[in-house]
């Protein structure tokens, strides 16, 4: 049982998953973002690696299939991100740039969890 869960949490922050999120934050206007890059480098691993262990244990909780318990943690992983961001003040941005980055983020979580951490989960 725990193994599933390590297993998880190492396919969660292996470098396929957390690499374009570090390349994605690097790419920000420093005078818009309010913290530290490396501290940003060393959380995001980690937080995607609990994020996948989350969604197995939602899964395994409500007995739902492998594509669904990525729909589940693609949509609640980025609205916990984004309250997150929003209350600590992490970025200074503009309403629109709010809206663009809200929409960034989400296609980032859909397409990592529905593709990239699924075929990792499938095949490794």
């Amino acid at each position: 049982m725990s193994y599933e869960y390590l297993r998880a949490f190492v396919i969660g922050s292996s470098f396929f998953i957390f690499f374009p999120y570090l390349f994605v934050v690097s790419q920000f206007d420093p005078k818009k973002f309010n913290f530290n890059y490396k501290m940003y480098s060393f959380i995001a691993p980690i937080g995607l690696g609990l994020a996948n262990v989350i969604s197995l244990f939602i899964a395994n909780s409500f007995k739902l299939t492998r594509e669904m318990r990525y729909i589940v943690i693609s949509l609640l992983a980025p609205t916990f991100v984004i309250a997150l961001v929003y209350f600590l003040k992490i970025y200074n941005y503009t309403s629109s740039e709010w809206l663009y980055h809200i929409l960034k983020v989400y296609v980032m979580y859909l397409f990592m969890f529905n593709y990239i951490v699924y075929l990792l989960d499938k095949y490794v």
